[in-house]
């Protein structure tokens, strides 16, 4: 069962914490800018639109072992 204590954005930070060297490909895939990324992963944004939360989120949930297939998709 889900801990309903987290919220989606807990959930995606907790994700981008452990997938720190694949911020490229993830914002490529998931469709959100690099530098978006790069910010809420280092927490410089806070209070990010719910729409980016969200793209995160599904790109999350349609691959969930992205920190172990990092290197095959890797962006240069």
């Amino acid at each position: 069962m889900e801990n309903h204590s987290d919220t989606l954005l807990d959930r995606v930070l907790a994700r981008l914490g452990r997938e720190k060297g694949n911020l490229r490909v993830i914002a490529s895939k998931a469709g959100v800018p690099y530098s978006t990324l790069t910010k809420i992963s280092a927490g410089s944004v806070t209070d990010p639109r719910f729409s980016t939360v969200q793209a995160l989120h599904d790109y999350f949930e349609r691959h969930p072992d992205a920190a172990d297939s990092g290197a095959s998709g890797r962006v240069h």
